[in-house]
């Protein structure tokens, strides 16, 4: 008779070494933001439902691009897009030749991003 060796995904350890890259990028674009004007804007509960729904339309794509035209005014440098129960579902950032680039913050990262950018001074009300 074989024998068979039980094998948990908690005990993953390419799924915790992901898990750090994927938070230490975020931590790292995080901190290109600091110092620089922010703009906090809140999903209501439709677009946070379909921020995160998979499906035809990539509402990440099409809510991100609708925030940046309106918040661009030549003073708003970052941004973050928090979901209707206040966590960050993603971070932007405008580059040195104009454009936008963001990051979208996976559903379980929301927290720990969250308090992250609280320690760093980040006000959520």
């Amino acid at each position: 008779m074989p024998e068979y060796k039980l094998h948990f995904t908690e005990d993953n350890p390419d799924e915790d070494e992901s898990r750090q890259r994927t938070l230490d990028e975020l931590s790292d674009f995080a901190a290109t933001m600091n110092n620089r004007p922010l703009a906090i804007v809140t999903l209501d509960q439709e677009q946070s439902r379909l921020w995160d729904e998979e499906g035809d339309i990539d509402y990440q794509q099409e809510f991100g691009q609708q925030i940046i035209a309106q918040i661009t005014d030549g003073a708003t440098e970052t941004l973050v897009i928090r979901n209707s129960d206040g966590l960050p579902v993603a971070l932007a950032a405008i580059t040195e030749n104009n454009g936008w680039q963001g990051l979208g913050i996976d559903k379980r990262l929301r927290f720990e991003i969250a308090t992250m950018l609280q320690n760093d001074e980040t006000e959520f009300d």
